[in-house]
């Protein structure tokens, strides 16, 4: 008989979040009883990584083995220094092309100026998100939306698959925007190979049904190297099968130097958009991942682990790093709970790099099959169907965000997408809904007028307003309360339901005091109801008496029997 997926109870739960606040002890909740899981884990871990991370190398226009120091680098110092205990950092698909496509702008790839450009872009990189790990700023990574993070790894998703379909086609590609892209290789298609067709294809189908059968097989690594077998077998180099190359194994190099003016700015420009980036991939990692496990999230400590892996990477020659959700996926899968995992991973690594060599037989078609299937994960198709059946508006930013960085390009586009996010809620703030409020017969409940069963009360007029009342909004709630007054000539009674007006600033409070100096010129009085212990004290700050007088109540059929029997 099968056992159910344990899950942390109650007090294990409680146990585990106090102990994830001491992650430095690098091997804390590691006993003899789950020492071979969280070594499996690892190993697990490690075999998904490495197709993966010369896969990356790919898109980061980098030499292969400067990956794997990449992962080397990344999985230690994270380990070492982040929170989350199963957390996988290392080279990362998502934000590979973003310094490349910005990066090859000033130099070639694989060039040694390239190669400072990415070091450098990585340290930069690194201080940023440790800085804001440091300033405990982690709570910036909610400012943006899933929308535009969707919309966003879209982009991504889609420009990775334009990258890598001259490799998957056998045909040389070119170009440097999408469309350059789509069409160079619109021009090469009497050139393709089947053969590439066929070992790309096939890594991928492999890989979308080992991830159904069972995601923590290495089938990403079978695949890969059964391709290699095959390639090397029938020699498919000569039938427009395109391999790997030499992977040069070495050491770290230190890679920075000649940067001009130029380069400073394009570098500051690109490591801005990586950080915002990275913190967000991070945060949502982290917190799927320490739910998943039953641990508490430590975002801060998380960005300066992360932080500081960018930092080594760069210092030792390689590129930026990120979180991978995918990577830490298979590990929380694997059964990996505690840092050990990431210790077995980086060490493991570390020791069959020299082996590094023999990946020159890799079908490039075979890499690009693993990154089509990276790239279908981030493409969430469902994710923008939910969006436009909640709201349309939000579905309009997604769009935008996902076409902006395929036309305007990565760093223009996340802009234009933020923006227009910034606008739509600044737009909604400032044209809230005033929602007239009735009694529903035979109780104490106050609730919209338009519900079956529900009665406004003679003489009083009840509204709830559902924003904060500011500068930009403050005249819609004068004229929008007139309004109603014009529709119920007889009130003699007034009351605001604040239960969701969060803030009062001057302008708001300001207004407020003019809509009451208005209402008492016409027998009209005002009373405010479920008003937080913040906007009772802006009330009783203010310089117009009338306002610093207003009587408020905790429930809204309180005020409402205040006001009739003139206790208000």
């Amino acid at each position: 008989m099968g056992h159910a997926k344990e899950r942390p109870g109650p007090r294990t739960r409680v146990a585990q979040r106090v102990a994830s606040h001491r992650f430095g002890d690098l091997f804390a909740g590691l006993s003899r009883d789950n020492l071979s899981r969280e070594a499996l884990a690892g190993i697990t871990l490690l075999a998904i990584a490495i197709p993966e991370q010369l896969a990356t190398s790919q898109l980061a226009g980098v030499a292969a083995f400067s990956a794997m120091v990449a992962f080397i680098a990344a999985t230690l110092v994270f380990t070492f220094l982040g929170a989350n205990p199963i957390m996988s950092v290392g080279a990362d698909s998502t934000i590979a092309p973003l310094f490349a496509v910005a990066l090859v702008r000033l130099a070639a790839p694989n060039s040694s100026q390239y190669y400072a450009l990415v070091a450098m872009a990585a340290i930069l990189t690194g201080v940023l998100v440790g800085a804001v790990g440091l300033l405990k700023l982690g709570w910036l990574a909610d400012f943006l939306s899933l929308p535009i993070i969707t919309g966003f790894l879209s982009g991504i998703g889609v420009i990775i698959i334009i990258h890598q379909l001259p490799h998957v086609l056998g045909v040389a590609g070119g170009g440097e925007s999408a469309a350059s892209r789509l069409s160079a290789i619109a021009h090469e298609l009497s050139h393709v190979s089947a053969w590439s067709i066929a070992i790309g294809l096939g890594t991928l189908i492999v890989m979308i049904v080992g991830e159904k059968l069972n995601p923590r097989l290495p089938l990403a690594l079978a695949a890969v190297l059964g391709s290699s077998l095959l390639a090397w077998a029938l020699h498919l180099s000569r039938h427009g099968v395109t391999e790997l190359g030499a992977v040069v194994v070495g050491g770290p190099v230190w890679r920075i130097h000649g940067l001009t003016t130029h380069d400073w700015g394009a570098l500051v420009v690109t490591s801005l958009t990586l950080t915002v980036v990275v913190i967000s991939q991070s945060a949502a990692t982290s917190r799927v991942s320490a739910d998943e496990i039953g641990v508490a999230d430590d975002l801060d400590r998380d960005f300066i682990g992360v932080g500081a892996a960018n930092v080594v990477a760069g210092l030792l020659g390689t590129f930026p790093v990120d979180a991978s959700p995918a990577r830490t996926s298979v590990a929380s899968l694997a059964g990996g709970r505690t840092k050990f995992l990431g210790l077995v991973a980086g060490v493991g690594a570390l020791l069959v790099s020299p082996l590094a060599g023999i990946a020159h037989a890799i079908p490039l078609a075979a890499l690009a099959g693993v990154l089509l299937f990276i790239a279908g994960r981030l493409i969430k198709v469902g994710q923008f169907r939910a969006i436009w059946r909640v709201n349309t508006a939000e579905f309009a930013v997604a769009v935008t965000s996902l076409l902006g960085v395929l036309v305007l390009g990565v760093e223009l586009g996340l802009g234009v997408a933020v923006g227009l996010a910034i606008l739509v809620r600044t737009w909604r703030s400032a044209r809230p809904r005033m929602v007239e409020l009735g009694r529903r017969d035979d109780t104490t409940s106050w609730e919209p007028i338009t519900v079956k069963g529900v009665t406004r009360r003679s003489h009083v007029l009840v509204v709830l307003y559902d924003e904060a009342l500011y500068f930009a909004n403050a005249g819609v709630f004068r004229s929008e309360l007139h309004d109603l007054l014009a529709t119920h000539p007889n009130t003699t009674h007034v009351v605001i339901d604040a239960v969701a007006m969060v803030d009062l600033d001057f302008t708001g409070l300001m207004t407020l005091g003019e809509v009451v100096d208005d209402l008492a010129h016409d027998g009209i009085d005002v009373v405010v109801a479920r008003a937080s212990d913040l906007v009772i004290a802006r009330l009783q700050r203010s310089s117009d008496a009338a306002v610093r007088a207003l009587r408020h109540f905790d429930s809204v059929d309180a005020a409402v029997t205040a006001a009739r029997h003139g206790h208000a």
